[in-house]
Protein backbone atom coordinates (compact mmCIF):
# COMPACT_ATOMS: atom_id res chain seq x y z
CA UNK A 1 0.00 0.00 0.00
CA UNK A 2 1.27 3.21 -0.92
CA UNK A 3 2.41 5.41 2.14
CA UNK A 4 1.53 9.18 2.07
CA UNK A 5 1.83 12.22 4.81
CA UNK A 6 -1.46 13.73 6.16
CA UNK A 7 -2.29 17.30 6.22
CA UNK A 8 -0.50 16.90 9.73
CA UNK A 9 2.31 15.04 8.58
CA UNK A 10 1.25 11.92 9.79
CA UNK A 11 3.29 9.48 7.83
CA UNK A 12 2.17 5.95 8.28
CA UNK A 13 5.14 4.46 9.66
CA UNK A 14 6.23 2.26 12.49
CA UNK A 15 7.82 4.35 15.01
CA UNK A 16 10.00 3.15 18.19
CA UNK A 17 8.57 2.09 20.78
CA UNK A 18 9.24 1.54 24.46
CA UNK A 19 11.49 -1.06 24.99
CA UNK A 20 10.16 -3.63 27.96
CA UNK A 21 10.73 -2.30 31.50
CA UNK A 22 13.40 -4.43 33.62
CA UNK A 23 11.14 -5.23 36.45
CA UNK A 24 10.05 -7.74 34.91
CA UNK A 25 9.26 -9.81 38.08
CA UNK A 26 6.25 -7.00 39.37
CA UNK A 27 5.08 -7.45 36.58
CA UNK A 28 4.31 -11.11 36.12
CA UNK A 29 3.60 -11.08 39.95
CA UNK A 30 0.47 -8.30 38.91
CA UNK A 31 -0.84 -10.13 35.86
CA UNK A 32 -1.14 -13.15 36.77
CA UNK A 33 -4.47 -14.84 37.39
CA UNK A 34 -6.04 -11.61 35.45
CA UNK A 35 -7.69 -11.05 32.86
CA UNK A 36 -7.39 -7.75 30.04
CA UNK A 37 -10.57 -6.29 29.30
CA UNK A 38 -10.49 -5.68 25.32
CA UNK A 39 -13.06 -2.49 24.88
CA UNK A 40 -14.10 -2.25 21.53
CA UNK A 41 -16.18 0.92 20.77
CA UNK A 42 -18.54 -0.56 17.81
CA UNK A 43 -21.34 -3.94 17.45
CA UNK A 44 -18.84 -7.27 16.32
CA UNK A 45 -19.66 -6.48 12.93
CA UNK A 46 -17.75 -3.92 10.53
CA UNK A 47 -14.50 -4.82 10.99
CA UNK A 48 -13.58 -4.01 14.61
CA UNK A 49 -14.87 -7.69 15.55
CA UNK A 50 -11.54 -9.11 13.19
CA UNK A 51 -8.87 -6.66 14.34
CA UNK A 52 -10.08 -6.97 17.98
CA UNK A 53 -9.68 -10.55 17.36
CA UNK A 54 -6.89 -11.76 16.12
CA UNK A 55 -5.18 -9.03 18.17
CA UNK A 56 -6.77 -10.76 21.04
CA UNK A 57 -5.21 -14.05 19.97
CA UNK A 58 -1.66 -13.42 19.67
CA UNK A 59 -0.38 -10.53 21.87
CA UNK A 60 -1.24 -12.41 25.23
CA UNK A 61 1.96 -14.08 24.36
CA UNK A 62 3.73 -10.92 25.02
CA UNK A 63 2.82 -10.35 27.94
CA UNK A 64 3.96 -11.38 31.12
CA UNK A 65 1.50 -14.53 32.59
CA UNK A 66 0.00 -14.86 29.40
CA UNK A 67 -3.43 -13.12 30.54
CA UNK A 68 -6.39 -13.81 28.35
CA UNK A 69 -7.95 -10.59 26.68
CA UNK A 70 -11.68 -10.70 27.24
CA UNK A 71 -13.23 -8.45 24.04
CA UNK A 72 -16.15 -6.60 25.25
CA UNK A 73 -18.18 -4.61 22.12
CA UNK A 74 -19.77 -1.37 23.48
CA UNK A 75 -21.82 -0.18 20.56
CA UNK A 76 -20.68 2.17 18.06
CA UNK A 77 -23.46 4.43 18.09
CA UNK A 78 -22.08 8.21 17.50
CA UNK A 79 -19.07 6.99 16.51
CA UNK A 80 -18.01 5.29 19.64
CA UNK A 81 -18.54 8.06 21.82
CA UNK A 82 -20.02 6.14 24.73
CA UNK A 83 -16.55 4.33 25.09
CA UNK A 84 -14.30 7.45 24.10
CA UNK A 85 -16.47 9.26 27.43
CA UNK A 86 -15.80 6.20 29.57
CA UNK A 87 -12.43 6.55 29.59
CA UNK A 88 -11.75 9.45 31.73
CA UNK A 89 -13.05 8.46 35.08
CA UNK A 90 -15.22 5.20 34.10
CA UNK A 91 -12.12 2.90 33.13
CA UNK A 92 -9.85 0.85 34.96
CA UNK A 93 -6.65 2.27 35.36
CA UNK A 94 -4.73 -0.89 36.88
CA UNK A 95 -3.58 -1.73 33.32
CA UNK A 96 -5.87 -4.70 33.19
CA UNK A 97 -8.06 -2.61 30.41
CA UNK A 98 -7.11 -0.99 27.05
CA UNK A 99 -9.73 -0.03 24.55
CA UNK A 100 -9.82 0.70 20.70
CA UNK A 101 -13.23 3.34 19.45
CA UNK A 102 -14.04 4.94 16.19
CA UNK A 103 -11.42 6.81 14.10
CA UNK A 104 -13.26 9.77 14.39
CA UNK A 105 -13.14 10.64 18.35
CA UNK A 106 -10.28 12.90 18.22
CA UNK A 107 -12.26 15.45 15.73
CA UNK A 108 -15.10 15.07 16.81
CA UNK A 109 -12.87 16.68 20.30
CA UNK A 110 -13.02 19.26 18.32
CA UNK A 111 -15.94 19.55 16.42
CA UNK A 112 -18.41 18.92 18.80
CA UNK A 113 -16.51 19.94 22.18
CA UNK A 114 -20.25 19.66 23.72
CA UNK A 115 -20.16 16.02 23.35
CA UNK A 116 -16.92 15.52 24.43
CA UNK A 117 -16.03 14.40 27.70
CA UNK A 118 -12.44 13.36 27.25
CA UNK A 119 -9.67 14.66 26.29
CA UNK A 120 -7.51 11.93 23.51
CA UNK A 121 -4.45 14.21 24.33
CA UNK A 122 -4.24 12.15 27.57
CA UNK A 123 -5.00 8.47 26.61
CA UNK A 124 -1.99 6.09 26.40
CA UNK A 125 -1.61 4.93 22.60
CA UNK A 126 -0.17 1.35 22.42
CA UNK A 127 -0.33 1.79 18.39
CA UNK A 128 -2.47 1.40 15.32
CA UNK A 129 -2.91 -1.96 13.36
CA UNK A 130 -3.49 0.26 10.16
CA UNK A 131 -5.34 3.27 8.50
CA UNK A 132 -8.89 3.16 8.12
CA UNK A 133 -10.50 4.60 4.98
CA UNK A 134 -13.67 5.89 6.00
CA UNK A 135 -16.31 6.07 2.27
CA UNK A 136 -19.86 6.28 0.67
CA UNK A 137 -21.20 3.68 -1.05
CA UNK A 138 -24.36 3.42 -3.15
CA UNK A 139 -26.30 0.63 -3.56
CA UNK A 140 -27.48 -0.32 -6.95
CA UNK A 141 -30.75 0.19 -5.98
CA UNK A 142 -30.35 4.13 -5.82
CA UNK A 143 -32.13 6.29 -7.78
CA UNK A 144 -28.33 8.40 -8.14
CA UNK A 145 -25.26 6.26 -8.50
CA UNK A 146 -23.25 9.19 -9.11
CA UNK A 147 -22.57 12.39 -7.26
CA UNK A 148 -23.32 14.72 -10.49
CA UNK A 149 -26.29 12.83 -9.99
CA UNK A 150 -27.37 13.12 -6.44
CA UNK A 151 -27.17 17.19 -6.76
CA UNK A 152 -30.70 16.83 -8.65
CA UNK A 153 -32.01 13.54 -7.09
CA UNK A 154 -32.22 12.38 -3.49
CA UNK A 155 -30.76 9.44 -2.16
CA UNK A 156 -31.55 7.67 1.27
CA UNK A 157 -28.20 7.13 3.28
CA UNK A 158 -27.69 5.32 6.49
CA UNK A 159 -25.75 6.22 9.75
CA UNK A 160 -25.71 5.40 13.01
CA UNK A 161 -25.21 9.02 14.37
CA UNK A 162 -23.99 13.08 13.87
CA UNK A 163 -20.30 12.27 15.34
CA UNK A 164 -19.60 9.27 13.05
CA UNK A 165 -18.00 9.17 9.48
CA UNK A 166 -21.18 7.40 8.31
CA UNK A 167 -22.78 10.97 8.88
CA UNK A 168 -20.02 13.17 8.43
CA UNK A 169 -19.27 12.23 4.77
CA UNK A 170 -22.03 12.64 3.26
CA UNK A 171 -23.28 15.85 5.49
CA UNK A 172 -19.93 17.47 4.12
CA UNK A 173 -20.86 16.46 0.71
CA UNK A 174 -24.17 18.49 1.01
CA UNK A 175 -23.11 21.03 2.36
CA UNK A 176 -20.22 21.68 0.03
CA UNK A 177 -20.57 19.89 -2.94
CA UNK A 178 -24.78 20.46 -2.94
CA UNK A 179 -25.68 16.15 -2.82
CA UNK A 180 -28.92 15.88 -1.88
CA UNK A 181 -27.99 12.81 0.58
CA UNK A 182 -30.98 12.37 2.91
CA UNK A 183 -29.35 11.19 6.42
CA UNK A 184 -31.15 8.72 8.78
CA UNK A 185 -29.55 8.12 12.02
CA UNK A 186 -30.01 5.42 14.68
CA UNK A 187 -28.39 2.37 12.90
CA UNK A 188 -26.37 0.16 15.31
CA UNK A 189 -22.87 0.16 13.49
CA UNK A 190 -22.06 -1.55 9.60
CA UNK A 191 -23.78 -4.94 10.07
CA UNK A 192 -27.15 -2.89 11.27
CA UNK A 193 -26.23 -1.01 7.96
CA UNK A 194 -25.75 -3.41 5.81
CA UNK A 195 -28.64 -5.42 6.39
CA UNK A 196 -30.94 -2.17 6.05
CA UNK A 197 -29.25 -1.49 2.57
CA UNK A 198 -30.39 -4.81 1.11
CA UNK A 199 -34.35 -4.70 3.03
CA UNK A 200 -33.99 -1.46 0.83
CA UNK A 201 -34.59 0.66 3.76
CA UNK A 202 -31.81 2.84 2.97
CA UNK A 203 -30.08 3.27 -0.65
CA UNK A 204 -26.14 3.54 0.78
CA UNK A 205 -24.17 3.79 3.57
CA UNK A 206 -20.73 5.25 4.88
CA UNK A 207 -17.88 3.85 7.39
CA UNK A 208 -14.89 1.75 6.61
CA UNK A 209 -14.41 0.37 3.13
CA UNK A 210 -13.12 -2.48 4.45
CA UNK A 211 -15.84 -3.28 6.64
CA UNK A 212 -17.64 -3.47 3.15
CA UNK A 213 -14.91 -6.03 1.95
CA UNK A 214 -15.54 -8.23 5.08
CA UNK A 215 -18.83 -8.46 4.91
CA UNK A 216 -20.35 -8.16 1.74
CA UNK A 217 -17.13 -9.58 -0.83
CA UNK A 218 -19.33 -10.79 -3.51
CA UNK A 219 -22.10 -7.38 -3.31
CA UNK A 220 -18.53 -5.94 -4.42
CA UNK A 221 -17.84 -8.33 -6.93
CA UNK A 222 -21.36 -8.13 -9.32
CA UNK A 223 -21.48 -4.76 -8.47
CA UNK A 224 -24.47 -4.29 -6.28
CA UNK A 225 -22.34 -1.72 -4.00
CA UNK A 226 -20.02 0.74 -4.90
CA UNK A 227 -18.02 3.31 -3.44
CA UNK A 228 -18.20 6.97 -4.85
CA UNK A 229 -15.69 8.91 -2.44
CA UNK A 230 -12.98 8.19 0.28
CA UNK A 231 -12.86 10.27 3.54
CA UNK A 232 -9.09 9.27 3.33
CA UNK A 233 -5.36 11.29 2.95
CA UNK A 234 -4.63 8.83 0.30
CA UNK A 235 -6.99 6.71 -2.52
CA UNK A 236 -7.73 3.35 -1.76
CA UNK A 237 -5.74 1.31 -3.39
CA UNK A 238 -8.40 -1.42 -4.20
CA UNK A 239 -10.78 1.09 -5.64
CA UNK A 240 -7.57 3.80 -7.32
CA UNK A 241 -10.25 5.31 -9.67
CA UNK A 242 -12.64 6.87 -6.84
CA UNK A 243 -11.76 10.18 -5.45
CA UNK A 244 -11.34 11.38 -1.83
CA UNK A 245 -13.05 14.02 -0.13
CA UNK A 246 -10.29 16.75 -0.69
CA UNK A 247 -9.82 16.11 -4.47
CA UNK A 248 -13.33 17.08 -5.13
CA UNK A 249 -13.41 20.32 -3.11
CA UNK A 250 -12.54 23.31 -5.88
CA UNK A 251 -12.70 25.99 -2.89
CA UNK A 252 -9.10 25.77 -0.93
CA UNK A 253 -10.96 26.43 2.45
CA UNK A 254 -13.11 23.39 1.44
CA UNK A 255 -10.56 21.28 0.68
CA UNK A 256 -8.64 21.71 3.78
CA UNK A 257 -11.39 21.27 5.77
CA UNK A 258 -11.78 18.00 3.61
CA UNK A 259 -8.09 17.02 4.83
CA UNK A 260 -8.97 17.87 8.37
CA UNK A 261 -11.74 15.20 8.28
CA UNK A 262 -9.81 12.82 6.59
CA UNK A 263 -7.01 12.69 9.27
CA UNK A 264 -9.28 10.91 11.05
CA UNK A 265 -8.14 7.80 8.42
CA UNK A 266 -4.72 7.77 10.15
CA UNK A 267 -6.04 6.68 13.63
CA UNK A 268 -7.25 3.63 11.92
CA UNK A 269 -7.53 0.35 14.02
CA UNK A 270 -6.01 2.69 17.21
CA UNK A 271 -5.60 0.73 20.79
CA UNK A 272 -5.07 2.51 23.78
CA UNK A 273 -4.98 2.65 27.68
CA UNK A 274 -6.44 5.39 30.19
CA UNK A 275 -4.58 7.84 31.59
CA UNK A 276 -3.46 7.08 35.05
CA UNK A 277 -1.90 3.27 34.38
CA UNK A 278 1.51 2.68 35.91
CA UNK A 279 4.15 3.51 33.53
CA UNK A 280 5.87 0.14 34.21
CA UNK A 281 2.67 -1.50 32.76
CA UNK A 282 2.28 0.91 29.56
CA UNK A 283 5.64 0.50 28.36
CA UNK A 284 5.49 -3.02 28.43
CA UNK A 285 2.05 -3.02 26.58
CA UNK A 286 3.30 -0.65 24.08
CA UNK A 287 6.54 -3.12 23.94
CA UNK A 288 3.93 -6.38 23.35
CA UNK A 289 2.20 -4.63 20.76
CA UNK A 290 4.96 -3.94 18.94
CA UNK A 291 6.06 -7.25 19.26
CA UNK A 292 2.79 -8.55 17.56
CA UNK A 293 2.59 -5.98 14.82
CA UNK A 294 5.52 -8.21 13.55
CA UNK A 295 4.64 -11.70 14.60
CA UNK A 296 4.17 -14.09 11.97
CA UNK A 297 0.93 -16.01 13.13
CA UNK A 298 -0.45 -13.10 13.64
CA UNK A 299 0.31 -11.35 10.07
CA UNK A 300 -1.07 -14.99 8.20
CA UNK A 301 -4.40 -14.79 10.65
CA UNK A 302 -4.55 -11.14 9.49
CA UNK A 303 -3.83 -12.13 5.88
CA UNK A 304 -6.47 -15.27 5.82
CA UNK A 305 -9.56 -12.47 7.57
CA UNK A 306 -8.08 -10.09 4.58
CA UNK A 307 -7.41 -7.48 7.09
CA UNK A 308 -4.60 -4.35 6.55
CA UNK A 309 -1.49 -4.58 8.45
CA UNK A 310 0.24 -1.20 8.56
CA UNK A 311 1.23 -0.47 12.13
CA UNK A 312 1.76 3.31 13.64
CA UNK A 313 3.91 3.75 16.58
CA UNK A 314 2.60 5.47 19.95
CA UNK A 315 4.72 8.34 19.31
CA UNK A 316 3.41 9.41 16.25
CA UNK A 317 -0.54 8.71 17.19
CA UNK A 318 0.03 11.30 20.13
CA UNK A 319 1.96 13.61 17.62
CA UNK A 320 -1.24 13.58 15.31
CA UNK A 321 -3.60 13.97 18.64
CA UNK A 322 -1.91 16.93 19.74
CA UNK A 323 -1.88 19.04 15.99
CA UNK A 324 -5.57 17.44 15.41
CA UNK A 325 -6.76 19.21 18.45
CA UNK A 326 -4.79 22.25 18.16
CA UNK A 327 -5.87 22.99 14.18
CA UNK A 328 -6.07 26.26 12.57
CA UNK A 329 -9.71 27.55 13.82
CA UNK A 330 -11.12 28.75 10.58
CA UNK A 331 -10.54 25.08 9.33
CA UNK A 332 -12.23 24.19 12.94
CA UNK A 333 -15.19 26.39 12.35
CA UNK A 334 -16.13 25.78 8.68
CA UNK A 335 -16.15 22.12 9.62
CA UNK A 336 -18.37 22.68 12.26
Amino acid sequence: MKKAASLFGAALLVGAFANVPANADALSDFYRGKNITFLVGSDPGGSFGPYAQVLAEHMPKYIPEKPKFIIKYTGGESGGLNLANSVRGNMPTDGTTIAMTQQTVVINQVLQPQFAKYDAREWLWLGNMAPVRNMLSIWHTAKAKTIEDAKTTEVIIGATGPSSPTYIVPNLMNKFLGTKYKIVTGYKGAADLNLAMQRGEIEGRGASWVSVQLAMPDAIADGRIKPIVFASITREPSAPDVPTLAELMKDPVHRQVAEFLSAESDFGRSVFMPPGVPADRVAMMRAAFEKTMKDEAFLADAKRLNLTIEPMSHQKLAEITAKVVSAPKEVVELAK
